[in-house]
């Protein structure tokens, strides 16, 4: 994948991380639900959207991972 944000947008406010993992949180949700139904297509665009958005949360700062080894959901949590 390459990068969304330009390089200077990297460190921004953490209203923005914020924004950014509700919206990983609601595209999870749809994934796993998605998963649940055996729907192999919605769950592969969901993945790539996913993928998308944990890019922009670590070009926004975010330091700590959110897939631990071996988990199949992220870690949503949000440091203030």
């Amino acid at each position: 994948m390459t990068a969304v944000l330009p390089m200077g947008a990297a460190n921004q406010d953490s209203d923005s991380l914020k924004e950014l993992a509700s919206i990983a949180r609601l595209i999870t949700y749809a994934r796993q639900s998605a998963k649940n139904l055996n729907a192999e297509f919605p769950v592969w665009c969901l993945d790539l959207a996913l993928g998308a958005v944990l890019q922009e949360m670590y070009a926004n700062g975010l330091q700590a991972p959110l897939f631990e080894e071996g988990a199949d959901t992220p870690n949503m949590a949000v440091a203030h």
